[in-house]
């Protein structure tokens, strides 16, 4: 089979970093609406409580998606690696481990969440109020968990090879579904939450046969082989290693998610629980885009380590943390003008209006520093392209646990629920000067290695 490389070592970079950002922030866009179509559904067919009960569940799926980055996005970017270097065998034997190890996840990790599920919420949580809605959610949804390991696991690599728009319809053809199939099941056929994760669950499955199809007929330059489905210990290694950051920032997620939520649980109740679960919402959608940008330079920086070609590797990232920083200011901007507007689209008129005089201002809180994001996020990508999961791991950690939890239980004694909020701000800012720090860092350590080993192209 051809090795193709979809023109990320040759084109133009920065008609290759649109080429394979675009995509993929319609990909994070798209993937993003899985559970944010669900809660506007439910606030609208049920009620507000049900929205902070699915959100309860968060910190959950989080985990189950943690090892799924695991196992695929440290061998996905290994495989770019592989590929640039000129080493097809290699880039196999990452495909081929990744999907093994993703096939055990998608059988381990659903079975034990649903043996333990009502401990589990109870953990992250829930209240009396809301938690029926979560278990209802939940142990619906954990059954498209193999769908979303193996799927999403191999459409990790699709997007790695650079073919960014078939790991675009692969997630757009679940949100499609799943918008047609929510209100079909939330209002149609009187299924409420039970509805909505239903539609989620069918939506996750046809999305895997999708990306498998993408192998089963030979379309990605690599293909799955039972010749490399074995876990060679060196190769298994160096998975587990370069998808450590991504995990890590994923369990750190989890754990922030739970921490905020019964912290907003103890000084906001069960309403302010849903009012964290708009506001995650919200930010969650808006800023999808960054982590668009990511997946597209990714590919574009690994290739080009892997080649020694550091004038490409360098204007790859430059451009794309410049289009996240537009973005960043741009969202900062419609946030801080339309915060009731955006809010009132998850809630019906039967709703407690004390929730959106909660909301609105709540989403303005946590965005102050938004403008940093765009910097901080993409250094992150970066510097797991370029081999350095260490230095990746630790500053997704700095932002998500050791700076923002502190501050999500000091900042509260002060300041009440608003504390909260401006914890967000805060941390986003340190974090970012943090980040800033490390990449004029790593920048000149790269540049040297590409001198020492290649050419400067």
């Amino acid at each position: 089979m051809e090795n193709k490389d979809y023109g990320l070592g040759t084109e133009e970079i920065k008609s290759l970093v649109l080429k394979l950002s675009i995509p993929s922030i319609i990909g994070m866009l798209a993937n993003a609406l899985y559970n944010i179509i669900d809660r506007v559904f439910i606030g609208q067919g049920v009620n507000e409580i049900a929205i902070g009960g699915v959100y309860v569940t968060l910190p959950l799926m989080f985990i189950i998606m943690s090892f799924q980055m695991l196992a695929s996005v440290g061998g996905s970017t290994l495989m770019s690696i592989s590929l640039g270097e000129g080493n097809r065998k290699r880039a196999e034997q990452f495909l081929n481990t990744s999907f093994l190890l993703c096939l055990i996840l998608s059988i381990l990790m659903p079975t034990l969440f649903y043996i333990f599920a009502d401990n589990l919420l109870n953990l992250v949580g829930s209240t009396p109020e809301n938690h029926q809605y979560a278990k209802e959610y939940f142990d619906i949804v954990l059954f498209g968990a193999p769908a979303v390991i193996v799927g999403f696991g191999l459409n990790n690599f699709i997007r790695a090879s650079g073919d960014s728009k078939a790991a675009m319809n692969t997630i757009l053809i679940g949100v499609i579904l799943n918008t047609i199939l929510d209100p079909i099941f939330i209002f149609g056929l009187k299924m409420g939450v039970k509805g909505a994760a239903l539609a989620t669950v069918i939506s996750q499955y046809v999305s895997m046969v999708w990306v498998l199809m993408h192998f089963i007929k030979g379309k990605h330059t690599l293909r799955l082989d039972t010749k490399y489905m074995r876990f060679d210990r060196k190769i298994l290694s160096l998975i587990l290693e370069n998808g450590m950051p991504l995990f890590l920032m994923n369990i750190a997620n989890a754990m922030v998610t739970s921490i905020i939520t019964i912290n907003v649980r103890k000084y906001g109740g069960t309403l302010g629980i849903s009012a964290l679960s708009i506001v995650g919402s919200v930010t969650n959608i808006f800023f999808m885009p960054l982590f668009g940008i990511n997946q597209g330079i990714q590919p574009i920086i690994a290739y080009n380590y892997g080649a020694k070609k550091y004038e490409r590797l360098s204007k790859a990232y430059k451009i794309g943390a410049l289009y996240a920083t537009y973005i960043c200011v741009v969202v900062f901007l419609i946030i801080m003008i339309f915060p009731y507007q955006i809010s009132s689209i998850f809630l019906n008129e039967n709703a407690d209006p004390k929730l959106l005089e909660m909301v609105a201002p709540a989403l303005r809180k946590t965005m102050y520093a938004s403008i940093f994001l765009g910097v901080s996020i993409t250094g992150t990508s970066f510097f797991q392209a370029v081999k350095r999961p260490r230095i990746a791991s630790s500053t997704s950690l700095l932002r998500q646990l050791l700076i923002l939890v502190p501050l999500i239980y000091i900042m509260p004694m002060y300041m009440g629920i608003d504390g909260i909020w401006y914890a967000y701000s805060v941390s986003d800012f340190i974090s970012s000067i943090i980040v800033f720090y490390f990449l004029f860092k790593i920048f000149k350590l790269v540049k040297i290695e590409c001198e020492q080993e290649g050419d400067i192209i």
